[in-house]
């Protein structure tokens, strides 16, 4: 077992909120561009049109995606759940109209594109989103989907089969949530927590009660790790201390910072082992 720090030098630990710079990489900003030209060109929008669209131009489909919220590697989650493929390129080509009914289903995409091509946006409006708190609320939301790509990333590089964002099963079929499931909810071997804070309140103490219900779901052959950073933590010590005891008594196998993940990927890889998953 990993040595545990205390929960000072683990609270020294976490990384601040770091927005990114406001810009983009031209590429990107070239098929932004482009899909929202091709948007305009088309308003009054419906299913139909978006699927013409996206038919005559498979590239956009991660800027539709944006628009609802969805990063690239949240998109690729999504469609692997409801296509059995992370292609949109070949997906697109075969299926438009399955993807963009899906789409519109689960995230009214096709509302939310025409809210958004009606906007007029300036610097000024750039600026004023950034700087009111319920924005920076949703850049912290964005901060823990970055995480969570992170993580995801490292399980994936394991070519561990898993399910994101579900319910585990343990003990006496209880179940509890699990950010990641390896290999899925019903027949999960190991669960992956990941929560990040840089504001406090309430979410922080509901997070520190999720991994509680993991705790008390685990059977003996389980592992549960989490992933936690940000620094509402250090305002919110009590919350974080509940997990580091449960770490402390050997009830969570590893709890670990952002900087710390390749301690994680290390302790993923010996856990799958000891299981049987690799």
């Amino acid at each position: 077992m990993r040595e545990v720090p205390a929960l000072d030098e683990y609270v020294a630990s976490l990384s601040p909120f770091v927005p990114q710079a406001l810009s983009a990489d031209p590429e990107a900003l070239e098929l932004c561009k482009r899909a929202t030209t091709t948007i305009n060109r088309l308003r009054p929008l419906d299913q139909a049109k978006l699927t013409e669209a996206l038919s005559a131009d498979p590239a956009i489909a991660p800027v539709l995606a944006a628009v609802v919220g969805l990063s690239q590697e949240r998109f690729k989650t999504w469609l692997q759940s409801r296509f059995a493929t992370a292609g949109w390129i070949t997906l697109t080509r075969t299926r438009a109209a399955d993807l963009i009914a899906q789409l519109d289903e689960d995230f009214a995409v096709v509302e939310a594109l025409e809210v958004e091509a009606v906007t007029q946006w300036t610097w000024a409006d750039v600026l004023v989103r950034v700087m009111s708190p319920r924005q920076r609320a949703g850049g912290w939301v964005q901060q823990g989907r970055e995480l969570e790509d992170v993580v995801e990333d490292v399980i994936s590089s394991l070519e561990l089969p898993y399910v994101a964002r579900t319910r585990f099963q343990g003990r006496a079929d209880l179940t509890a949530p699990a950010d990641f499931a390896i290999p899925d909810g019903p027949g999960a071997l190991i669960a992956v927590a990941v929560k990040v804070f840089d504001s406090t309140g309430s979410k922080l103490s509901d997070a520190a009660r999720e991994i509680e219900q993991m705790v008390e779901a685990k059977t003996p052959r389980q592992y549960i790790f989490a992933v936690i950073d940000g620094q509402g933590w250090a305002r919110r010590k009590a919350d974080l201390l509940r997990i580091h005891k449960s770490w402390q008594s050997q009830l969570v196998d590893g709890v670990y910072p952002r900087g710390r993940l390749d301690d994680f990927a290390a302790d993923l890889e010996t856990a799958a082992k000891r299981v049987g998953l690799i």
